[in-house]
């Protein structure tokens, strides 16, 4: 989806709804940390807790950082961003195209129904230390 479909599904929705997200292709099912550029012109969240004093996100709060991206982000499908810890050193970060907005339950759901974008994948080790 594109910055300004996200922003027409949600015109009507409860400003005060809490968002979340869903990739049920990798059994995912995150609030949103953050809402940033992810790569190079792309708009997206990474996925994850917050910091306990910070408040979840709302759909008020989402479309107000919707509408700050510039219009070089505005062709570019939205991503969602997870980090899977492979082990001790290896991690990965793993990118997810938003498919469609679901309301549940009172909550605005974002989902990814195509699964990983495998391209996108990034592998990052943790340097050893001596």
């Amino acid at each position: 989806m594109k910055i300004k479909n996200i922003l027409d599904e949600l015109r009507f929705s409860d400003e005060n709804a809490q968002m979340i997200c869903v990739a049920p292709s990798a059994e995912l099912r995150s609030r949103i940390y953050v809402v940033g550029q992810l790569l190079e012109n792309i708009p997206g969240v990474v996925l994850g807790d917050r910091e306990p004093h910070l408040r979840e996100k709302t759909v008020g709060t989402f479309r107000e950082e919707l509408k700050t991206f510039g219009a070089q982000f505005e062709e570019n499908d939205f991503l969602m961003e997870s980090t899977h810890e492979i082990n001790e050193e290896i991690y990965e970060v793993r990118y997810y195209k938003l498919t469609h907005i679901k309301h549940e339950g009172g909550e605005v759901v974002l989902h990814s129904e195509v699964g990983e974008l495998q391209e996108l994948r990034e592998i990052y080790q943790d340097p050893e230390c001596e």
